[in-house]
């Protein structure tokens, strides 16, 4: 096949450390190459996906013992809709790299191939139990979507009806698990409640990971170009000194003449000195005079006296208890708004509760310490 040309500005440097150290097995010329079609791939994959697709095939083609390579080249095939090349890509890259993360990907092209029940398959093997949390939830996904495939959507929504629903998963809300639950309620006819969660994924995924906001006709944020100053317009201002637009510079240089004579008259060695550092000084005199030993019986008064004024304060009207929870938090746990105002009911709760999901649940086993409440829907005007 003919080299796709490669846009101006990508060398190849732009590859991770690792990935590069991955080519080094090739030669020089060729691993510059290579690493220079796997950046372009990536960058052109959202705009561009047959551009990235030609970019990732001839990287395949010179590094193809690589296994960031094959990666690459199924992913982009994946996001392209080559699905029988991404799962012939995707599960060379496993075999060499000895990954399982590549799963969840894997079975979803069976299902893009038209093979629900392969995706069943591979979601069962033992390979899927080496999934950590995360890829877990993502191959429940996929489980979900072939049930609904195969024309089962009740199942496919208590495939969905797990605790990562409701609550973060390292410390984040997993907002394509509430996209994916959204399209199986839209199937299910419940468009409102489909809605109501598509919103919620929208509001949440500030990083756009989903296309909730596009669906629902949200603009895309604008990206401002940062704005460089020339050298010229950088200027040095003394901070101590309060130069205004009607100040003359040469008043301030007889400013500044004045404060040197006036640094010169308090350095004269004639002038008496205030306080002379080596002479010892009593503080009080006659409070020292006064004073008087405490007996052992007073010291103790005193000391409990301190306790009881320091170490053991009750907590008053100055003190602030610090929430780990966060306001935010407390309102998703149902203790109202910081306004005062209560929320919404969670469109969740008129799901479905049918039979439970095939897949084993990854958070079952976390603690109610290390639960996080998902948060309930506003009603939006």
């Amino acid at each position: 096949m003919d080299e796709p040309l490669i846009p101006e500005g990508i060398t190849g440097r732009e590859l991770d450390r690792d990935v590069r150290d991955e080519l080094r097995s090739l030669s020089r010329e060729t691993a510059d190459r290579v690493a220079a079609h796997m950046v372009a791939a990536w960058a052109l994959v959202d705009v561009e996906p047959f551009e990235a697709f030609l970019h990732a095939k001839f990287a395949a083609r010179r590094g193809g013992r690589i296994g960031s390579v094959r990666e690459t080249y199924g992913i982009v095939a994946y996001r392209a809709g080559e699905f029988a090349t991404a799962v012939r890509e995707l599960r060379t890259a496993v075999r060499i790299t000895g990954r399982s993360d590549l799963l969840p990907m894997i079975a979803d092209c069976e299902r893009g191939l038209g093979r629900p029940e392969r995706a069943f398959e591979i979601a069962a093997s033992p390979e899927a139990e080496k999934l950590d949390l995360n890829g877990t939830i993502e191959m429940m996904i996929v489980v979900a979507g072939a049930y609904a495939d195969i024309g089962d959507v009740a199942t496919a929504l208590a495939t969905l009806e797990i605790p990562a629903l409701r609550q973060k998963v390292d410390g984040t809300w997993h907002v394509r698990l509430w996209v994916a639950y959204a399209d199986l309620l839209e199937r299910a006819g419940r468009d409102e409640d489909a809605r109501r969660w598509l919103t919620l994924a929208a509001d949440t995924d500030t990083e756009r990971i989903t296309d909730a906001a596009d669906r629902l006709g949200r603009p895309a944020p604008a990206v401002e170009d940062p704005t460089w100053q020339d050298d010229e317009q950088v200027s040095v201002v003394d901070a101590y000194v309060d130069l205004t637009e009607d100040e003359d510079p040469d008043d301030l240089d007889a400013h500044d003449e004045d404060l040197g004579a006036s640094d010169a008259h308090d350095e004269d060695p004639g002038a008496p000195d205030a306080l002379d550092d080596d002479r010892d000084v009593d503080p009080d005199p006659v409070a020292t005079a006064d004073a008087e030993p405490l007996g052992e019986d007073q010291d103790d008064e005193l000391g409990a006296e301190t306790t009881a004024g320091t170490g053991s304060r009750g907590h008053d009207e100055h003190d602030e208890i610090l929430d780990p929870e966060g306001p935010a938090d407390a309102e998703s746990r149902g203790e109202g708004s910081a306004d005062g105002t209560s929320r919404a009911a969670d469109p969740a709760d008129q799901g479905p509760t049918d039979a439970a999901p095939s897949v084993e649940d990854p958070t079952a086993g976390e603690s109610a310490d290390e639960r996080t409440d998902a948060p309930e829907n506003e009603d939006r005007a």
